[in-house]
């Protein structure tokens, strides 16, 4: 029995089950003598025996309850304040406590896995039932681990609240794991943190000013790190709102003679009904009246975040207006995969041979298994009739016969964030229609140079990377001939990103000459979202902490 059912410093008695789910366990101490809490001195004396029922680990599927029969020893020390106490187990039990200690670090586990009110409703099935805020209460016991003396750091911003409140994730890159969370992302906090910890040698960032000032005033003697994903980023940000501004401009240079801009096949989206063209016209005309708005207010030297809030609109919806040379046209979608579209060829075929019967067209493909409606058919015969439809007069045929095939024929500028993409990857990576549409937009004289440096530095912060084939030979050089033809490029907004990246030079040649970089934060930072939201995003900042610094 014993030997079936392990209890440190006790001898078991019985065994029962007083219903099918509890197994009942009577046991008593095995110590012939136990030392007083206060003076320590050793007593046999018995005064007199309790009885504790605490819960234990579950066995062969059951819930399991100890019947411990505790005894009370005289304390014989005559300059000891305490005259008895009780017999301590502490292999076992906790004083007071109603639960052995095997348990409550198995529910904590539970909890540091799965949370409150999910880890109750697993230990309510694994025989260990108890309340969510009792497996709060276990985790937030739990000790938390020592973090050491960490060299190599990352750190990184995580949201609270999207948009409203975010803290602060401490990495040490070198063992793979959290080392502390911080309440907020101030550099003041940071250095704060940085100041107690004066073994930390390399610290990896983004490229946040407030970051990089902590860690200047908590560690000024490490080496400070600039992220090259976020590099990137910043690259690819930067040329997108630039060719937002100009994209306008861009709409109108001609396409380049002899080039197929796009790849073979449909082009437009099929032609909608008239109600639709309506509500996009209307939405145009509000989209151009919030422009005209907004490019009055900033010429009359009101602040970006001011015209938002006269006007409602997004930050960055104000910011694009601001800057823009022209109305920014939404990007034409590129057109979707349609039920009709493996049955052009049969439709081209038919109105070639002088049937432009809607109607029947439609009972044709119907035959060969096209699942769709007549009016999917109407829609796109009306740009490829000859003459209008018997009974569309009213609706407008005769405009649609004025300029037929023109959402096809025309082709189709992307929007400044593809265009941006397609500026930063390196141009052996391009496909032969994508160097076609950076052919198209490099008739413009700004977007010619900065065709000629963005790649430039792509490719040098992708080539400094872990496991690269292609390092370049002297990265530090590359970045001073690059960093002075932008200086003077004569792009306002290449310019100006150069000379960001002159204040935070230092940390962006330790990214070209060093493998560190902010990727465990971020991995870390998904983790942590994770537990976040199993929470249901409503832990507060120590409970958080508890159970992501555990679960490292």
């Amino acid at each position: 029995m014993n030997e079936l059912f392990l209890i440190p410093g006790c001898r078991i008695e019985q065994v029962t089950c007083p219903d099918p789910t509890t197994i009942e366990i009577s046991t008593q101490g095995t110590q012939s003598s136990a030392a007083c809490p206060n003076c320590h001195a050793l007593s046999q004396a018995v005064h007199s025996r309790y009885r504790r029922r605490p819960a234990d680990l579950p066995s062969l599927g059951s819930a399991v309850c100890l019947d411990l029969l505790v005894r009370r020893f005289y304390c014989r020390n005559i300059a000891c304040t305490r005259r008895t106490f009780a017999e301590p187990l502490p292999d076992l039990l906790a004083p007071r406590a109603r639960r052995t200690r095997r348990l409550s670090v198995t529910q904590g586990e539970i909890g540091v896995a799965c949370g409150g009110e999910a880890g109750a409703r697993l230990l309510r099935h694994l025989g260990m039932a108890t309340s969510p805020d009792s497996v709060l209460r276990l985790v937030r016991a739990i000790p938390l681990p020592a973090c050491g003396a960490p060299r190599i750091m990352g750190v990184d911003d995580w949201a609270f609240r999207k948009g409203q409140s975010y803290g602060t994730i401490l990495v040490d890159l070198e063992a793979h794991r959290v080392i502390d969370l911080l309440p907020d992302r101030t550099a003041q906090t940071l250095a704060a943190w940085l100041r107690e910890h004066d073994s930390v040698e390399v610290m990896a960032r983004d490229r946040s000013t407030e970051y990089a000032s902590g860690i200047s005033q908590g560690a000024p003697q490490a080496i400070q790190v600039a992220d090259r994903w976020h590099l990137l980023v910043n690259l690819n940000e930067m040329i997108a709102r630039w060719l937002a501004g100009i994209h306008g401009r861009l709409r109108g240079l001609p396409p380049v003679p002899g080039v197929e801009m796009l790849p073979a096949g449909r082009r437009g989206a099929y032609p909608r009904t008239r109600a639709d063209a309506v509500r996009t016209a209307q939405s145009r005309a509000r989209r151009v009246d919030q422009y005209e708005e907004v490019r009055q207010r900033f010429a009359a030297g009101e602040t970006l975040l001011a015209i938002s809030h006269a006007t409602g609109l997004a930050r960055t919806t104000v910011r694009r207006f601001a800057y823009a040379e022209s109305f920014p046209e939404r990007a034409g979608q590129g057109p979707v995969a349609s039920t009709l579209d493996p049955y052009l060829d049969h439709l081209e075929a038919r109105v070639a041979a002088g049937c432009e019967n809607a109607a029947a067209l439609w009972r044709d493909i119907k035959d060969l298994g096209f699942p769709g409606t007549a009016k999917q058919v109407r829609r796109w015969l009306s740009r490829r009739r000859s003459a209008p439809a018997p009974s569309g007069k009213r609706r407008g045929d005769a405009a649609l016969l004025a300029s037929p095939l023109l959402p096809d024929a025309a082709p189709v500028l992307p929007s400044p964030k593809q265009l941006a993409w397609l500026l930063v990857q390196s141009p052996e990576a391009l496909r032969a229609p994508e160097t076609a549409t950076l052919a198209w937009i490099a008739q413009d004289a700004e977007v010619a140079r900065a065709s000629a440096l963005v790649p430039r530095l792509a490719d040098l912060v992708r080539s400094c990377g872990i496991g690269q084939k292609k390092a370049p030979a002297n990265p530090l050089s590359d970045l001073t001939s690059w960093l002075d033809e932008a200086a003077s490029c004569g792009i306002k907004a290449l310019e100006t990103f150069t000379a960001g990246l002159r204040q935070d030079e230092a940390a962006i040649r330790a990214a070209l000459t060093m493998p560190w970089s902010s990727g465990q934060a971020e991995g870390q930072i998904n983790k942590l979202k994770l537990i976040k939201r199993q929470m249901y995003g409503r832990a507060k900042f120590d409970l958080i902490r508890q159970r992501v610094l555990l679960a490292a």
